[in-house]
This record gives structure tokens, C-alpha cells and sequence, in this order.
């Protein structure tokens, strides 16, 4: 799992919850430095959880390069601002879902496993 945020104190908390229930983190201060890890270790990370305002490069701007690095890549957008961004992926829908902050560990962990364990669309399960 990769978790991007600004602040520092969120990046750790949101790192300690996952791990307590077995993730594997990885942690990004910013967007740039998020897709620089991500384009690295894309193999090992089964999803990504991004602020979406941050300085340098923004949430949607994080998203829109990680889709480019790996269009199925499964996104978990968070913000404190008062609304849902709306559709933040026209070109691969269902691939970002949205939490709103704040939110608990076990709203997050839900919201989560939700998201990684969804079928790809495409995909027929076997």
C-alpha cells in the first residue's frame, strides 16, 4: 500500500493502522515523490490512498499520473474539504473511490479492502 499525504502525523497514524492489520507501506510526502515510488515498486503495491490537497501535485493531478504509470491502479482519494470531487476518473471509472475525512481506522480499513478485493471490470472470476 502506498499512503500520500502532507502532513507527517497523518502519514504515520494512517501507516500504523495498516500495518496493524497487515499491510505492507510505503509512505510519500507529496504527489511527485508518490508516483516516483510508485513507477518503482508498482509490483508490490496493490493500492494507492492520496490526500488531495497537497502543495506540488495535487490529488487529481497524483491520480491522473498514476493512472498513466498503470491505468487499473486502485485509488483511495481522502480530503477534509466539505464534498466529494465529484467523478475524478472519466477515463477509468470505479477505479477511485472517495473517503471523506475525517474518517475512523475501521472506516478506513473497510473502505480499503473494499476497494482491493472488487472485481476489475473486465475480468470474469473464476
Amino acid at each position: 500500500m502506498l499512503v500520500v499525504d502532507d502532513e507527517r502525523a497523518i502519514r504515520e497514524i494512517t501507516r500504523g493502522t495498516l500495518e496493524s492489520c497487515g499491510y505492507r507501506v510505503l509512505t510519500a510526502k507529496d504527489g511527485t515523490e508518490a508516483v516516483a515510488l510508485y513507477a518503482q515498486h508498482q509490483q508490490n503495491i496493490r493500492g494507492v490512498i492520496t490526500d488531495m490537497s497537497m502543495p506540488f501535485l495535487n490529488g487529481p493531478a497524483t491520480i491522473r499520473a498514476l493512472q498513466k504509470v498503470n491505468a487499473a491502479v486502485k485509488i483511495l482519494a481522502v480530503s477534509g474539504l466539505a464534498e466529494n470531487p465529484g467523478p475524478l476518473d472519466a477515463a477509468h471509472p470505479g477505479s477511485v473511490r472517495f473517503l471523506q475525512k475525517p474518517y475512523t481506522a475501521e472506516e478506513l480499513v473497510r473502505t480499503l479492502h473494499g476497494m482491493l478485493h472488487e472485481p476489475v471490470l473486465g475480468q470474469e472470476q473464476v
